[in-house]
């Protein structure tokens, strides 16, 4: 079994991306980033970033102390975060190029976001190895559980014991480490 996420074709991602933009409209992604405790200086990573709804609005929150990091394992995705960052002048934007392997440091990220990815991931147990790993032993992580059904999500989270679940509306979550 493969570890890394699966790459959809470039015309599937541009399909997936336009659907994004869509639902930027009604999901409203900058009153889900007041609600997560995010602050000025933190850094933050949103692992599977897409089209940057969420990474744009951290970006202003956390200023020029903080930094976002823009994960997506498509190339697409990269270049048109990096562009929108350009566009809105943010320079505490950063893209990884990368699928499951994030390449940060041990307990170096105060925030994780991970939004209608996990789905995607073949090897869960390594992502949430992976993303325990690099998360703060006082950081969180919010996670949106789309297509795939949300106890899935808790049983993982329940059965490689790696974090807290601290809040949970349907498919919403915020984790802490354990």
């Amino acid at each position: 079994m493969t570890t890394e996420p699966r790459v959809v074709s470039n015309l599937n991602y541009r399909v997936m991306a336009a659907f994004l933009r869509f639902r930027e409209r009604f999901r409203k992604p900058e009153e889900t980033i007041r609600m997560l405790g995010i602050n000025a200086g933190h850094m933050v990573l949103d692992y599977g970033c897409g089209i940057g709804s969420y990474a744009i609005p951290v970006a202003k929150l956390v200023g020029e102390e903080g930094r976002v990091y823009a994960l997506d394992i498509h190339p697409i995705a990269i270049d048109r975060v990096r562009k929108r960052a350009e566009r809105e002048n943010l320079k505490n934007v950063e893209t990884i190029h990368s699928g499951l392997e994030t390449g940060f440091e041990n307990a170096s990220l105060d925030y994780i976001l991970m939004f209608d990815v996990y789905s995607w991931i073949p090897n869960k147990r390594a992502l949430l190895k992976e993303l325990h790993r690099v998360l703060k032993s006082t950081g969180k992580m919010s996670t949106i559980i789309d297509h795939s059904d949300p106890q899935e999500f808790v049983n993982d989270i329940e059965c490689y014991g790696l974090f807290n679940i601290e809040t949970r509306d349907d498919n919403f979550f915020i984790l802490s480490r354990k």
